[in-house]
């Protein structure tokens, strides 16, 4: 059994560290019975800093196109050249705010003040390049979107590339991987015949909701059936306490199952 868990706005609220508390109720976690996954959209560039304690499970970042396995890094599956020449086109043909993500530099051009700035490589690990000197591009995010241009451009996007489309109306931003990527897909090649229970809180964990034996949805249920995920088996507040219910529920269960 494996127990995966988004990690911003599913065990972190500020983006820059998980709860005490948290931290604590996961590490109570029968770890004998249930290995501990980290599944973000952070590449593991972020995601190390913010998992530290846990650094030696299993981390899929990047929303399924980079994971790191014993602390050794692997990218699962880059953008195509053809589809990332395509979008610096649509970059600077519309003066759009970005991040893409390459192995371990990025190229980005975003606002201050912007959400995103609190968790872009907080340990300092990392290189801001140009777009042109980007090697490897793994995930991109255009930010900052109306609603008009976040319909205009995914039309665009699914007209002209192969690139799988994660579309978040309530932060304005479009996330990007290279074709079929996503955090389920990578979960079932790292661990094709597993169980496991999956915790998430946005649009980009809804395959991995769907697929698990049991779905933990942190947040509202509207925003839930808003992400397409339409029957979470648990749904709890997205905050410290509500976290901190969810685990100790799965816990529970956890424990429940092995009696039985």
């Amino acid at each position: 059994m494996k127990l995966v868990f988004d990690v911003d706005g599913t065990i972190s609220f500020d983006g820059q560290k998980i709860d005490d508390q948290i931290i604590r109720e996961i590490k109570a976690l029968p770890v004998k019975q249930a290995e501990l996954v980290f599944a973000s959209a952070r590449p593991i560039r972020d995601l190390l800093p913010i998992v530290r304690m846990f650094s030696n499970s299993s981390l899929i970042g990047g929303n399924g196109s980079i994971i790191s396995l014993k602390g050794q890094v692997c990218v699962t599956s880059p953008i195509k050249s053809q589809d990332y020449q395509f979008l610096k086109m649509l970059i600077k043909a519309n003066h759009l705010d970005y991040l893409i993500d390459g192995k371990w530099d990025y190229s980005a051009h975003v606002q201050q003040g912007s959400p995103i700035l609190r968790q872009l490589d907080p340990d300092h690990l990392a290189h801001n390049v140009d777009l042109k000197g980007l090697r490897q591009p793994i995930k991109a995010i255009l930010l900052n979107l109306s609603n008009q241009q976040m319909q205009l451009l995914v039309k665009r996007l699914r007209g002209q590339t192969a690139l799988s489309i994660v579309e978040h109306h309530g932060e304005h931003n479009i996330d990007m991987t290279a074709t079929g990527i996503n955090k389920y897909a990578t979960l079932r090649k790292l661990f094709p015949k597993d169980d496991y229970i999956a915790f998430g809180n946005d649009d980009n964990d809804r395959e991995l909701l769907a697929g698990a034996r049991k779905s933990v949805w942190i947040g509202p249920l509207d925003r839930a059936e808003q992400a397409g995920v339409l029957h979470p088996d648990f749904n709890y507040s997205a905050n410290v306490s509500g976290a901190m219910q969810a685990i100790e529920h799965i816990r529970n269960f956890l424990k429940n199952d092995m009696i039985r």
